[in-house]
């Protein structure tokens, strides 16, 4: 009977070390070697490896090797710029030599540079490019808020949360001079009343060989944007809506009126013993009796003595929502682009408000084989709301009826008509009404 249990006994613990032995062999890694280059055999550094669903990775060096810990199934992604991305499954093995092609979709995307376009794959000069469908995946209410962290060189600065006042401040490779905007060609004083839904595309023109066409007016860099146009084929409706809130993070937390109380007390009493005029805490008289204390505390608001949490009754929870609706369509001959957005922002303060209404139209037409008519209507009307008193041209102060403070409101209409022909230029009429 012992020899049978003493059997049965062995058993289990040979089963109990098989399961562990392979699961071990399961979780165990590999460390992966290998080098990547390119079509004509020559090394690739830089190039990023990284293991799919992990932030695991590595890089090549100077001579296009690599090493990483690596497990039998996962997926390995060896990326970098100009490059298609190459993707395979890690089988087993030691060694991986992989061969990286060129993107040639990267190369042939076509860049808007300061004398027309052209496509990367020729470009010699400092220029940045986003796509507008990059800028509309971050939340943001205006455009330079987009450009944050999305391309190389651009530092911005947000030096306010005010609604219709939150726009970034811009600066292209730490210059000091000021950036300057070009909109479908035509110079534009700011990008931030434009919708982002409107955007085609970003140029950012960093150096002195792209910028130069601009003169001196580019000597902090320009800023080129190009809103979308038609494209032939049937009638295209979309849609866009987002809903977002603004709230106060890391606040800090305040000590209410009986804290306050409570540790001045303390405070005062530590410096008088410090200074010899009270040796004991019973020596001193403290500023704020129990009595107050208690009128702090018993809710009565009348008495004088009021507990209130004025952070709370200030700042509360903004909200903004986004409406954008599009019409896209065209023939052979024209084509048509057609917008209309609302933003409409609370901030998380009562009474400060904005409110902005976008409308865009972009006409192309071939009236002949070599005469092509082109026709840009952007309007825009913003109201901002706020409790204050600013000396600022195109301003009206509407006093209120009880009393309470007055609010600024603003409103702004901007009419912009362009037309151009392959023979003829002309110049944009642009036409300014302001209401109140």
């Amino acid at each position: 009977m012992n020899t049978m249990k003493s059997t049965a006994l062995q058993r289990l613990v040979a089963v109990v070390f098989l399961a562990l032995s392979l699961s071990f062999s399961a979780s165990a890694q590999t460390v992966l070697q290998g080098k990547v280059t390119d079509s004509k055999g020559q090394p690739l550094p830089g190039v990023t490896i990284l293991i799919a669903g992990t932030t695991n990775g590595a890089m090549t060096d100077l001579d296009g090797l690599y090493s990483i810990p690596v497990k039998k199934g996962e997926t390995l992604e060896f990326s970098c710029l100009g490059l298609a991305t190459v993707t395979t499954i890690y089988q087993g093995g030691s060694t991986l030599n992989v061969t990286m092609q060129e993107d040639t979709i990267f190369l042939d995307d076509v860049v808007v540079v300061g004398y027309g376009t052209q496509k990367k794959s020729s470009m010699t000069s400092a220029v940045s490019a986003i796509k507008g469908d990059e800028l509309l995946k971050a939340p943001a209410t205006n455009v330079t808020q987009v450009l944050a962290g999305k391309l190389p060189g651009i530092s911005s600065v947000q030096e306010s949360g005010e609604p219709g006042l939150d726009q970034a401040s811009l600066r292209i490779r730490g210059s000091v001079y000021g950036v300057s905007y070009v909109v479908d060609g035509f110079p534009v004083d700011n990008i931030n009343d434009i919708d982002p839904a409107d955007i085609e595309s970003i140029s950012v023109l960093k150096d002195g060989a792209s910028a130069a066409v601009y003169g001196l007016a580019a000597a902090g860099g320009v800023i080129i944007v190009t809103t979308k146009r038609g494209e032939k084929g049937d009638a295209k409706i979309s849609y866009n809506a987002s809903l977002g809130a603004s709230m106060n993070a890391n606040f800090p937390q305040f000590m209410d009126g009986a804290q306050f109380v409570k540790y001045y007390d303390i405070a005062r009493y530590m410096d008088q013993k410090a200074n010899g005029e009270v040796s004991s805490p019973s020596d001193y008289t403290p500023v704020y009796s129990q009595d107050i204390v208690n009128l702090i505390l018993n809710g009565d608001p009348t008495d004088g003595w009021d507990n209130v949490n004025y952070i709370d009754l200030v700042f509360g929870t903004g909200f903004n929502q986004k409406h954008n609706v599009t019409v896209q369509g065209g023939n052979e001959k024209t084509s048509y682009f057609v917008s209309g957005g609302i933003l409409d922002q609370q901030g998380n303060i009562d009474n400060f408000s904005y409110n902005r209404y976008n409308i865009r139209v972009n006409v192309e037409s071939e009236i002949a084989k070599n005469l092509k008519f082109n026709v840009g209507l952007s309007g825009v009307m913003t109201n901002r709301e706020s409790p204050a008193f600013p000396q600022e041209v195109l301003t009206t102060v509407t006093p209120r009826q009880d009393g309470s403070p007055s609010h600024v409101r603003q409103f702004r209409c901007i009419l912009i008509f362009r037309s151009s022909t392959t023979d003829i230029t002309q110049a944009p009429y642009k036409t300014t009404r302001t209401t109140s």
